[in-house]
């Protein structure tokens, strides 16, 4: 018959199971209870590093020390230093990463796209657009990294007529390639026309 403390809890019994370890021929008990601890301990540690991980602690902890590094250096080197800081924080703390980071850089330093070349540029929205489209939305995640990418009049600030004409294409989705097909196409089109 069973414990029934009060209405709807049933006493369980507590008992302990066995594991049995098994001893590879040859090899001494001691050793494979050791290597059973070891495997264990180290099971229970790695679980544990999840239990003290602060992912938005630590990538605070990134930035601010990668902060004060950037003031005097040239818009381009500025730029990489962001993005490498960006890529040191947890992929757990993009939300972060994205406002204290990478918004912060393009709202600290508005200026900085006057100076960059349209690859720079480019590169930088490239990487905005690989972390949205690899991290869920979260904590305004989507609008802060819209928010810090340059617009299409900043890439092609300074830039000649033609790589003006190729960065508006290349943000389009339409390649170098594809537009010489198209300028192919149409030019066979006028000459069986005539």
């Amino acid at each position: 018959m069973e414990d029934i403390g009060y209405i709807g809890y049933k006493q369980s019994k507590v008992g302990t199971t066995f594991v049995p370890i098994v001893v590879p021929l040859g090899e001494p008990v001691s050793t494979a209870i050791a290597s059973t601890i070891a495997t264990v301990l180290a099971t229970t540690a790695a679980s544990w590093s999840g239990w003290f991980s602060h992912p938005a602690e630590d990538a605070l902890n990134v930035i601010s020390q990668m902060k004060p590094n950037v003031i005097n250096l040239n818009a381009h080197t500025r730029l990489a230093t962001v993005i490498a800081a960006s890529q040191k924080i947890s992929t757990n703390a993009k939300d972060v990463d994205a406002e204290k980071n990478l918004l912060w850089y393009r709202l600290a330093y508005p200026d900085d796209f006057t100076v960059l070349s349209p690859d720079d540029k480019i590169y930088w929205n490239t990487y905005l657009n690989s972390i949205r489209s690899t991290h869920k939305d979260g904590n305004n995640l989507y609008f802060n990294l819209q928010s810090a990418m340059f617009t299409t009049d900043q890439i092609n600030y300074n830039a000649t007529p033609i790589s003006a004409v190729s960065n508006i294409l290349s943000s389009t989705g339409i390649s170098s390639n594809t537009l010489i097909y198209i300028a192919i196409g149409v030019g066979l089109y006028l000459l069986i026309k005539k």
